[in-house]
């Protein structure tokens, strides 16, 4: 299957090492379970690269029936799990360098005040210096949920987009996981796969895009409009947000297209009146 996604004009005996890349599966609280295409989607590669926001760890432990698995932590992640896993991690195959990273700030201030600038070449020149710094030719990041590859300075970043949802008002519309292969002269090859129809996909070409821009293909509110309204207008109380956690899934999963006024007063009475 590995090979169905190498592009036409490429000889499998090229290849010297394949790599499954994912990120942002937020499990189980955001997304139930891994997708049953993941075997085959990634059929035949050495290893998988998670880039954080793993969520529970035994979402490693469910990768590595596939292929050994190595991961990184992000910045939402349940309170163990970044305990158990780096920040950051050197991944060498082939005599490349890859260097595997969510890409958030260690600092919540700094991490805040970075999404007050929308442009995204500045935020992938950030990554690509850390990757520089490291002698990286490749950086595999998560964090943005969204899908892409890109060149900067000579360091190829790729974002394998996301499984779940970023946010808890908020649907991951496209899902999709990567693979990269490693050829014999040292050059990579990424191709973005959807996770749900098994066919690769294309991302988009994000650096002279906003970031709003770029990550509208892949993120829609799970809130009616009346509620985005309402709730721009109040602070969520904590009993909200409660109610929020509950009704949400059955977004994330499909079963319900979007959360009402009427959904949440009926779960707990009185909670959104506002003067």
């Amino acid at each position: 299957m590995t090979n169905n996604y190498l592009p036409p004009n490429v000889s499998p005996e090229q290849v010297q090492v394949c790599l499954g890349l994912m990120s942002d599966t937020h499990m189980p609280s955001r997304w139930p379970q891994l997708h049953d295409t993941l075997p085959h989607i990634f059929a035949d590669v050495d290893m998988i690269l998670h880039a954080g926001d793993v969520g529970d760890l035994w979402v490693l432990d469910e990768l590595s029936r596939i292929a050994p698995v190595v991961a990184v932590h992000g910045n939402d992640e349940p309170p163990d799990t970044p305990h158990m896993l780096p920040e950051k991690q050197i991944v060498t195959v082939a005599e490349q360098r890859i260097l595997l990273w969510h890409s958030h700030y260690a600092d919540r201030v700094d991490e805040m005040e970075s999404r007050r600038g929308e442009a995204m070449l500045p935020k992938l020149e950030r990554i690509a210096r850390h990757g520089k710094r490291v002698g990286a030719k490749l950086v595999h990041f998560g964090h943005w949920h969204i899908p892409l590859v890109c060149e900067i300075e000579g360091v190829t970043l790729v974002n394998a987009g996301g499984i779940a949802s970023g946010n808890l008002i908020t649907r991951q519309l496209i899902q999709t996981v990567a693979i990269v292969f490693v050829f014999d002269n040292g050059r990579f090859h990424i191709t973005h796969i959807d996770a749900n129809t098994k066919k690769a996909y294309l991302p988009q070409n994000v650096i002279d895009l906003d970031f709003k821009t770029a990550v509208r293909p892949y993120t829609g509110s799970i809130l009616s409009s009346e509620l985005q309204s309402l709730m721009s207008k109040i602070q969520p109380t904590p009993e909200m947000l409660d109610v929020l956690w509950q009704l949400a899934p059955a977004c994330w999963r499909g079963e319900k297209n979007v959360i009402t006024r009427a959904d949440i007063e009926m779960t707990f009475d009185g909670i959104l009146d506002v003067d």
